[in-house]
């Protein structure tokens, strides 16, 4: 497989709507110092949410030292931008929380920005990550997602996807989804 440190991409996943494009680890690194400058390069207008200090702070201390890593696979330690085809805006964002582990059980992460919510958006990514991980990366057999029990709309983007809930509490809520 070919290393995300190079400019060179792996994987896109492409629906009816959007790009999703997961970055090199230059990218990641530009994306920490200059998210603008970052979707400048690409040709793409800016997020105005993936820049956020929680954000960076998972770049820098989750991200960042995996992706660097020669035994690990990349493409589960770096953001996924979100591309809006029509208007070439970066989105949204979406990760992995590292590798499968042993029963091929992955977690994801995912953000869409302010002025794209409640437009099918998240929907339509989580189902285009469904299909590569079916297609494209046999390890994976679970996907699972943890949100705030209150965030209804991500509880419902899960839910679209076939994401069933595992385990509930007062504050959060795991979904997760079995891949066959």
């Amino acid at each position: 497989m070919p290393s995300l440190k190079t400019p060179q991409k792996v994987s896109m996943i492409k629906t009816k709507r959007l790009t999703i494009m997961p970055l090199t680890c230059d990218e990641l690194k530009k994306h920490i110092d200059s998210p603008e400058e970052l979707a400048k390069d690409l040709g793409l207008l800016p997020s105005q949410t993936l820049a956020d200090e929680n954000t960076k702070e998972v770049i820098i201390n989750d991200l960042l030292p995996n992706i660097e890593d020669s035994n690990k696979d990349p493409l589960f330690y770096t953001m996924w931008i979100i591309i809006e085809k029509n208007k070439r805006a970066i989105v949204g964002g979406i990760c992995f929380h590292g590798e499968p582990d042993g029963n091929g059980e992955v977690e994801i992460g995912y953000g869409t920005d302010y002025g794209y919510r409640n437009k099918g958006i998240m929907t339509e990514t989580i189902a285009g990550l469904i299909q590569w991980l079916k297609i494209d990366n046999k390890r994976v057999k679970i996907i699972r997602a943890e949100t705030e029990v209150d965030n209804i709309s991500s509880v419902r983007v899960l839910e679209k996807n076939d994401f069933k809930v595992f385990q509930r509490n007062d504050d959060s809520v795991i979904l997760k989804l079995e891949l066959k």
